[in-house]
């Protein structure tokens, strides 16, 4: 009955290890082009992140509204989204968004102003990111 018992538990761990996925979802980004050298302040760069959309903090998990650009902005940074599909609307996930700065962040460095195209984000397709100095 043991023998049976630990057999059965191994057999549900090893089905368990190959349903999981072996890495995070990482977001495509493409057309990424590194605007300037120079770093942009953290703290006011992960404020900015967060008022896409009216804001995505807290609980929000994604673009409430579904707007056709919208912009965030704290102090002297902005990060301002456009569907690349005129007049479509955005619908990005705070999960996708936060990947697809990361994976900007990997090419041209930590804070370091960017352009992108991030995969999906809009009900028909990508969108167009701009994060900047103002």
């Amino acid at each position: 009955m043991q023998f049976a018992t630990i057999l059965y538990t191994l057999s549900v761990f090893l089905l368990c290890a190959f349903a999981a996925p072996l890495n995070a979802r990482q977001e495509t980004v493409s057309n990424v082009q590194c605007t300037s050298k120079t770093p942009l302040d953290f703290h006011t760069s992960n404020v900015a992140l967060l008022q896409i959309c009216g804001g995505i903090a807290g609980s929000i998990e994604k673009c409430q509204g579904r707007p056709t650009s919208t912009v965030g902005q704290s102090g002297n940074v902005r990060f301002t989204i456009n569907p690349v599909i005129p007049g479509d609307q955005i619908n990005i996930s705070k999960g996708r968004w936060e990947q697809g700065i990361k994976a900007a962040f990997a090419v041209c460095g930590q804070n370091i102003p960017f352009t992108a195209t991030f995969t999906g984000g809009a009900v028909k397709g990508d969108v167009n990111v701009v994060y900047e100095s103002v």
